[in-house]
This record gives C-alpha cells, structure tokens and sequence, in this order.
C-alpha cells in the first residue's frame, strides 16, 4: 500500500509543532485537568529520555475544560510554559475546549508530530509515535525497550501495571480489572484470534508509516485506542512487549462511557465485573479453526454446516454471506490471502460482538 503523507495532510491539516530541531522519536500526550499527575509523568519522561541514545520530543496536548474563565486558562499557559522554557524537547499544543475528547487530543499530537518528523526529512518508516497519558509513569528503560521492539513491527503494544490504588477497595479494584483484562487477552490468544492484544491508549507505539496506514486516529467518545490498534494490526506486524514499562494511574472516572476509570467505579460500587464464558470462547476457538482448514473458504457460503449453529448465525445476522462473494472476487486464490482476508472482516470487534453474542443466545446442547 502506498502511503503519501501529502494527501493524508491535506485531508488533515496538522496543528504547528510547538518545538524546534528535528526529531524522528516522539511522546505525544493528551490532558485535561492533569497538571498535578502531569508533573510527574514529565519526570519519568525525562529520566527515560536521558537513558536513550537519540533525541525524543514530548508534545502534551492541553484541553482546557468547558467553562474555564480567561484567568485560569492564561494561569495555566504560564505555568505549562515555565516547563515547556526548561527542556528544549518538551512542548504544549493548546486546545481550548477541544471536541472530541482524548481521541482527538492523540489525533492532533500525533499527526503534528509526524508532519513535524517528515518535513524535518525523516521518512515515515524511521519515525516513531509513543502513545502515552498524563497520568503514567513509565520505566526508564521506557524508549530503549520500545524503539528496539519497533524496528522490527509496524506497532507495539507494551506491558502495563497499574499505580498503587488510592484506597484498599481501589488497589482491590484495580488488580481484579488487570485480571479481567488480562483474561480477555490469553482466551483470544488461546482460540486463535490475531487480535489477541491489549488495547490501552498509554500503552502502544507506532511507526510513522502505520500510523497512515491505518488511516489515523479516529475520534470517537470512547474506545479510539481499541478502534486504531485493530486498524494497525490489519495493516502491517503488531508486536506485544510483554515487559511491563507503563504505568497508569489508578482512578475512578466517568469521563467516556467505557474503559478503566468507569470499569473501577463498577467493581467498587457493584463488587462485580462481568466475564465472557469460557463456552463463548470456546465456540470461537472453533469457528476460526473452521476458517484456517484447507480450501475452507473458498466458496461464496463458506463454513456453512462446519461450524457450531450458533456461529452460523451471528455470520447471518452479520451479512458475512452476502459480502463474502465480493471479497473472495477480489482475494488472490491463495488460501492464506483468503484467510488473512476473512480476518480483517472478522475483526477485533466483530470477535467482541460474537463473543457477546454467543454468550446471550447459547441456550443449550442444541447450540454447541
């Protein structure tokens, strides 16, 4: 696929990049009402920087929220500025009110910092975007470990461990949602799925070239972290680094309608968090082994009468049979181009709705 960043600006004009010298390694961080997490993520920055053999810019996209007076907006621009004064990598995009929320703060940082990198003459393959929140801390070995792991993958997906919780029944929380997360990852895993990652906004990395690939990122109320890192993982190699190097905060939050702030608030007010049976799973373990047998896929009703009824049904209801005829047209006869084509149409999300979907209409022996 070729990627020309021209056409992609024009279609989305960056914001200037607020620091000068060239750099082709970049942390892009999104905040709004941060600035007292937002002190220390910029130290563990820092320290990881100064470990790392190359220049690495740190651009914080600042929201300001709804409502703020001038004095406060301008208060807060003078203190973020002192910083920006201190480390001649360090630099602030200012959004008042910006729509769109966290999805859009990440758009606008990364795609500032990669027109940034290209016109500094970096190509998009040599530039490298760290995806990160004003609430981590990462590892000082943070840069060293994530770049190695990007050359060779298009994207990385990095291990996590949450911060300490505030109180006993947050920390309880927290760790329960880790297993939780966790879970999701190893079932997949353990069916077959290539979407088998965590999907966790201040916890992947990107190359120039993926990041177009996968045509951006999408602004969304919740969920552009999921949305993108599915789009990436079609599109070229994702690679997960497994060693925990991010740290999140571990807070309750209502901020978008699903994730980790409203999942601790769940646990903690509800003592529960759903689970995916492990039955669902296991029906999908044999649907994506029916796809992957010899000459499976190869006609325009595939799989129809070799995979569990219930299946069967969520393909129905999907239209998986009538838009598969035009996508085997348009597959080379390889089996491995039609397997690989009916994974980007079963996607990490398609996998989530069948998951679900197998969990709420199972209803017996009938169904297996």
């Amino acid at each position: 696929m070729a990627i020309v960043p021209e056409k992609y600006f024009r279609r989305n004009p960056p914001l200037a990049f607020p620091v000068k010298g060239g750099f082709r390694h970049g942390a892009v961080i999104p905040a709004y009402r941060e600035e007292e997490s937002l002190g220390a993520t910029l130290e563990s920055l820092r320290t990881a920087r100064e470990r790392f053999a190359e220049p690495v810019a740190v651009l914080v996209v600042v929201n300001y929220p709804e409502g703020s007076s001038p004095e406060e907006s301008l208060r807060l621009r003078k203190q973020l500025l002192l910083l920006e004064e201190r480390d001649p990598g360090l630099g602030f995009l200012f959004c008042p009110e910006l729509k769109g929320g966290v999805g859009m703060a990440r758009k606008l940082g990364m795609e500032s910092f990669l027109a940034h990198a290209i016109a500094a003459g970096f190509p998009p393959g040599k530039v490298r975007i760290y995806s990160l929140d004003a609430d981590v801390l990462v590892d000082p070995e943070y840069f060293n470990r994530v770049s190695a792991a990007l050359d060779g993958a298009d994207t990385v997906t990095i291990g996590i461990r949450h911060q300490q919780g505030a109180t006993p029944e947050t920390e309880a929380a927290i760790r329960r949602y880790e297993r939780h997360m966790d879970r999701y990852v190893a079932q997949l895993k353990a069916a077959g799925s290539p979407y088998a990652f965590h999907t966790i906004g201040s916890a992947f990395a990107v190359t120039g070239t993926s990041y177009l690939r996968a045509g951006g990122m999408k602004v969304r109320p919740a969920g552009e972290d999921f949305y993108f890192l599915q789009e990436a993982a079609k599109c070229g190699t994702l690679r997960e680094l497994p060693e925990v190097l991010v740290h999140p905060s571990a807070r309750l939050s209502d901020r978008v309608p699903f994730g980790t702030g409203p999942a601790l608030r769940k646990i903690t007010e509800e003592g529960v968090l759903p689970e995916i049976p492990e039955a669902a799973f296991s029906l999908l373990a044999d649907l994506l082994n029916a796809a992957e047998q010899e000459d499976a896929l190869n006609d325009d009703r595939p799989l129809t009468g070799t995979i569990p009824a219930v299946a069967e049904r969520f393909l129905e209801a999907e239209h998986f049979f009538t838009v598969w005829p035009g996508i085997r047209k348009n597959t080379p006869d390889a089996g491995s181009a039609r397997l690989a084509a009916f994974h980007r149409w079963f996607d990490g999300l398609k996998t989530l709705r069948f998951l679900h979907f197998a969990e709420t209409t199972c209803s017996g022996p009938q169904d297996q």
